[in-house]
């Protein structure tokens, strides 16, 4: 009598993201871990779309797409680091009809996808510090007045 073979079901990989500041607020250290990305042809380009996080590209190839992707998302994160302090807000699934549209998709290759990156956001320099602001002498007479 023959054994069947008995497939074990694989686990789904779980997305993580990992957000760390160093203790002066300068320094962070961002991670995501198995963040699905479908890509799918879109027209004479490729569009590439998170799942677990609604972040989106595109681009003429493939591999381009891909490089915009990551590039992307890495300007992305520096944003919400600058902006908020955090990536709380960058953490959102892609909405439902992304999902239903793209992941039965029969073309598109599905991706996981990986990302570390280092960020220094330095908030006692405000963006405007290189602006020389020349106030007319009228306004100047005005603003004694």
């Amino acid at each position: 009598m023959k054994k069947a073979a008995i497939k074990k079901k694989q686990k789904a990989e779980q997305a993580m993201a990992v957000h760390a500041t160093h203790k002066d607020g300068v320094h962070h250290l961002v991670g995501f871990g198995n963040i699905r990305v479908v890509i799918v042809p879109d027209g004479a380009s490729f569009f590439a779309q998170g799942l677990e996080i609604d972040y989106a590209a595109q681009g003429s190839s493939i591999e381009e797409v891909k490089k915009h992707f990551e590039i992307g998302l890495e300007a992305t994160i520096q944003q919400h680091l600058k902006i908020y302090g955090n990536i709380k807000s960058l953490l959102q699934p892609a909405p439902p009809a992304i999902w239903q549209e793209l992941v039965p998709e029969k073309t598109a290759l599905h991706n996981r996808y990986w990302h570390v990156s280092e960020h220094t956001i330095d908030h006692s320099a405000l963006p405007y510090d290189g602006i020389k602001y020349l106030v007319a002498a009228a306004a100047q007479g005005e603003a004694r007045g």
